[in-house]
């Protein structure tokens, strides 16, 4: 019942910012955890507030991968950030090859 509550708050939440500690508890982690991975670059605050960082909502996702990565397949913190870097950058090639496609197909 928790992980349902959880999902449909985030639902409605998409564009909002969370703090490090809803951020936690909506990806099922100890804010310790979170932080951790904050430290190491795994997920970044979108602005923060005083001392406070605030989390987009996608963040959820990205811890989500990381500990996908780190409890299936085993991969140490450094290979997740290489790893989530490269994923990024596929992301990024992959949006512009699709805004090249469309630039060709509109000049034939």
């Amino acid at each position: 019942m928790d992980d349902e509550i959880r999902e449909l708050s985030l639902v409605y939440s998409e564009h909002s910012l969370l703090t490090l500690e809803d951020l936690a508890s909506a990806a099922g982690l100890h804010p310790d955890l979170v932080e951790k991975f904050v430290g190491y670059g795994l997920v970044e605050a979108s602005v923060s507030v005083g001392s406070d960082p605030l989390f987009p909502a996608s963040s959820v996702e990205q811890l989500r991968r990381v500990i996908r990565l780190r409890r299936d397949l085993g991969v140490n913190l450094a290979g997740v950030a290489v790893i989530l870097e490269m994923r990024q950058h596929i992301e990024t090639l992959q949006a512009e090859l699709r805004h090249l496609r469309r630039r060709v197909s509109l000049e034939d």
